[in-house]
């Protein structure tokens, strides 16, 4: 028979051997607030910083992960300039799996390349002043995946880099949704921007963007533009399949993008399959776009222009439908300045019960076919300096 105290070993040791077996128990304890992680760390709770005066947690090597694991970082209450997780020029780091709450910046992208933020919830803190949900600056091809943001005053914020991937993210009750600064080769694809009160995707002066399935539904707050590109000069834009409603300017913006006649290798842009309906401006707005080839896209019940182009030259303008706008359905102004002037193609487009015009030539379009314009406001003559039905 043994003694007591060997029993009593026995049991101790059986059942921290039993512990050790289990799968998933975490032993490692959380990192503190104000932390640099030197190496990648899971959490096992909510890390709660309200108290700590500083950022929550900043890298201090490259290839890190830090997997949140469906905790939260709580952050200091009302305004403050602190960053929920800093990446310090590191990288190849990733931050995934969490909440992050009351920082100033969730997530600091600084002089990062190769960071990965995905399937992340931040949210702002109410009275929090230019507070952003994930700001990328500076760095190359980062990822922002399944970041849900609500309450920033910018949502997902990427400045001064280039072939970022920002994808399937939703921004929720901002001032700028989604705000590119000065960027080049990003691919925007199958975003949501909801209830922002300025803009739902604002770029500017980047090139060769790329913008997929991405929708701005400027709901309650009265957003100004759904879209507002605005490309860097002798650069252009991919602009594919995007939505926008409800916006109290122009659904869909664009300005400047265009492949100037003098470089031969530029390729035109693209601006195909688009949707700008209900927006108490317009749906869309085109300026000095030389040579874009707009194709399919569709404007219904605008309050002004269901397509209006600012010196349109050399433009493709095939397929398009614009559908019972408070204006015309399409509109070519300050034409007539040689190469600068005309549109190239007008096709195949369609135009009904606008309340002005179905389309309208302010200097005229010769060679245009196909188009469709019925029951406009100025009927019998649906047209204007162009040919129709």
């Amino acid at each position: 028979m043994n003694p007591p105290y060997r029993r009593l070993v026995l049991g101790v040791t059986l059942a921290l051997g039993l512990v050790s077996a289990i799968p998933g128990v975490a032993f490692a304890a959380n990192p503190s607030c104000g932390d640099t992680l030197m190496a990648s760390k899971t959490l096992s709770g909510d890390l709660d910083c309200s108290g700590y005066g500083g950022d929550a947690l900043t890298f201090g090597k490259k290839g890190l992960t830090l997997n949140l694991n469906g905790y939260t970082i709580w952050g200091p209450a009302g305004d403050d300039s602190y960053n929920g997780v800093y990446t310090n020029y590191r990288k190849n780091v990733t931050v995934k799996n969490g909440t992050i709450a009351n920082y100033n910046i969730g997530v600091y992208s600084y002089y990062t390349v190769g960071g990965i933020y995905k399937n992340l919830t931040i949210n702002a803190e109410a009275g929090d002043t230019n507070d952003e949900g994930v700001y990328v600056y500076y760095g190359a091809d980062n990822t922002v995946h399944n970041v849900d943001v609500d309450g920033a005053q910018y949502g997902i914020d990427v400045e001064y880099s280039a072939n970022n991937w920002v994808t399937n993210n939703t921004v929720t009750n901002s001032y700028d949704a989604f705000y590119f600064y000065v960027e080049q080769g990003d691919h925007v694809t199958g975003n949501h921007a909801t209830n922002y009160s300025d803009e739902g995707f604002y770029d500017y002066e980047s090139g060769n963007q790329v913008y997929q399935d991405n929708h701005a539904d400027a709901g309650t707050a009265g957003g100004s533009y759904g879209f507002d590109i605005e490309c860097d000069s002798y650069s252009t834009v991919k602009f594919m399949n995007n939505t926008a409603t409800g916006n109290s300017s122009y659904g869909i913006y664009i300005f400047e993008c265009y492949d100037d006649y003098a470089y031969s290798s530029f390729v035109p842009s693209q601006i195909s399959g688009n949707t700008a309906n209900d927006n108490t401006g317009g749906g869309f707005y085109d300026y000095y776009s030389l040579q874009a080839v707009y194709t399919n896209n569709t404007a219904k019940r605008n309050s002004d222009d269901g397509f209006y182009f600012d010196y349109p030259g050399g433009i493709t303008f095939n397929g398009n439908v614009a559908n019972k706008n408070g204006d015309d359905g399409v509109e070519f102004t300050d034409m007539g300045y040689g190469s600068y002037g005309n549109p190239k193609s007008v096709k195949n487009n369609t135009a009904n019960r606008n309340d002005e015009y179905g389309i309208n030539a302010e200097y005229g379009i010769g060679g245009a076919t196909g188009n469709v314009a019925l029951n406009n406001g100025n009927a019998p003559d649906n047209c204007y300096n162009i040919a129709c039905n």
